[in-house]
């Protein structure tokens, strides 16, 4: 168990990655900081592509997300369904069907890209996901009490992320 928790944080990236300029579509989970901007700013800077932003709450507008003078506006696909992971995925999957996409980026946090990575392959196993995650600004002086809860929230993303596997696989 100690050498699976080992990997799992093996697959933890949260700097010196690169977008893929081959990719046609990029989907954005919500739920934290850094998300939708990043989504946004790579939609702007890259031809062609389409984008969804699938977690939104049901209460929060449009324009309050997405400037209403932004160039690429008809390009994004806006989701208030989705309330875990798995539902993102199903979104995502579903997303990339309408518009025949098969090159996706993938942004959600680093911790959180492990089960969403593993979930959106699961579903779509014929797509190429690409990992672009949120970087995390990781401070060296931590405390030995934010270390280790630190290490708690990893173990809890990880049972999250065995979970996910079990049940696909043994539903």
């Amino acid at each position: 168990m100690v050498a699976s928790f080992i990997t799992f944080n093996g697959k933890i990236k949260y700097k010196d990655t690169e977008f893929n300029k081959a990719t046609d579509g990029i989907a954005v989970l919500t739920g934290g900081k850094g998300r939708i901007s990043l989504g946004l700013n790579l939609l702007n800077k890259n031809k062609d592509l389409k984008l969804i932003i699938s977690g939104v709450d049901k209460k929060v507008a449009r324009a309050s997300i997405i400037p209403d003078n932004f160039d690429k506006i008809n390009n994004i696909t806006l989701d208030k369904e989705a309330e875990s992971t798995f539902q993102n995925a199903l979104v995502v999957k579903k997303w990339i069907e309408k518009y025949k996409l098969k090159k996706v980026t993938v942004i959600t946090s680093y911790y959180h890209m492990p089960r969403s990575m593993l979930l959106m392959k699961l579903l779509s196993p014929d797509i190429n996901f690409y990992p672009y995650p949120v970087e995390k600004n990781f401070s060296k002086k931590l405390s030995l009490t934010k270390h280790i809860a630190y290490y708690f929230f990893l173990i809890e993303e990880y049972i999250k992320y065995l979970m996910s596997y079990f049940i696909f696989f043994f539903k």
